[in-house]
């Protein structure tokens, strides 16, 4: 059961859509191809995700959650109350959609946010039934994933939050002086599509939703970036800087990242510069860079802002030797 119409994986992610220009897919295709031979191998879990993502009950709780959240209105101008109409139906709907490879992704929303520091960030808001589809994904890799993810990452993640990244911030900081403090120029904008894509198949083998991914990925833009305000980016992005975790563990760098957003800790300024050429070289693999002008090094007495609170710490006096 294959979740696109026609059934070749290879020659479907090849082929370009509407006035969409076409994606060179050949590792893409190559890995899929691997997928399809290898399968007997691969988990049983990962290989029925598609089906599970299917499910009438995961759509419905998708469903739930969409509406929680608020489901503000799409590109397709479908309103949450005009989906609630014989909801079950839609549901059935979408599932034999999705079952049948007829499911495609509709237009993007774009709604300018205004930032606390006077920028503005621009949200993509998928529509409801891109939103449901998007946020059943989301559940199940985060469900297979997520114990696989690193300690020190809390954006995005169940039982995770601001506060925890915070707290552990400041257990890290006993004992050290200075902080790298880290800013990702336009991350959400220069994820490159084709090396998230190959960096999923690592983590999961699944063809069928590695190609529903690749779907979502085309509409948020040519070859790069994801929308901010889509139910699947959040995980996307936290996949796609596991890396950067991984060489900053290795390095023994003490850190705490919250999506984007991170800082590591030093005892000097030294080791901050070794964490600040660390933390580069590993995005630079990534096709991403450091912001010139926001990513700096400080003493943590002086104080810096991270995740929305100003953080002065200061430095502990060294204690007099006791004399017996």
């Amino acid at each position: 059961m294959f979740p696109f119409k026609g059934g070749d994986r290879a020659a479907l992610l090849a082929r370009p859509r509407g006035d969409q220009r076409p994606r060179n897919f050949a590792k893409l295709a190559s890995l899929l191809v691997q997928v399809h031979i290898c399968q007997d191998l691969n988990d049983a879990k990962d290989q029925a995700m598609f089906d599970q993502l299917c499910r009438i009950d995961r759509l419905r709780h998708a469903w739930e959650r969409v509406r929680r959240n608020g489901a503000a209105t799409g590109g397709d101008g479908q309103t949450a109350t005009t989906f609630a109409t014989d909801v079950d139906a839609r549901l059935a709907g979408l599932r034999t959609d999705l079952l049948a490879g007829l499911y495609r992704p509709g237009p993007l929303r774009e709604v300018p946010m205004r930032r606390p520091d006077g920028r503005t960030r621009l949200l993509r808001i998928p529509g409801i039934v891109d939103r449901v589809v998007q946020t059943a994904c989301q559940n199940l890799l985060s469900e297979r994933l997520d114990a696989r993810m690193s300690s020190e990452s809390f954006g995005y993640r169940p039982a995770r939050s601001v506060d925890q990244a915070l707290a552990r911030f400041r257990t890290l900081a006993v004992g050290q002086r200075w902080v790298f403090d880290a800013d990702i120029e336009a991350f959400f904008d220069r994820v490159p599509h084709e090396r998230l894509l190959d960096d999923l198949g690592i983590w999961l083998s699944d063809g069928h939703i590695l190609a529903l991914v690749d779907l979502w990925l085309r509409g948020f833009g040519p070859s790069r970036g994801l929308a901010q305000g889509s139910p699947i980016s959040p995980i996307l992005a936290n996949i796609f800087l596991h890396p950067l975790d991984l060489a900053l563990v290795r390095a023994k760098i003490p850190f705490v990242r919250y999506a984007d957003d991170f800082v590591a800790l030093a005892p000097d300024r030294s080791a901050a510069e070794r964490a600040q050429s660390v933390a580069s070289a590993a995005l630079l693999r990534r096709g991403l860079l450091l912001h010139p002008a926001k990513t700096r090094i400080v003493r943590l007495a002086d104080g810096l802002s991270f995740l929305g609170k100003f953080i002065a710490i200061p430095a502990e006096k060294p204690r007099r030797p006791r004399i017996a």
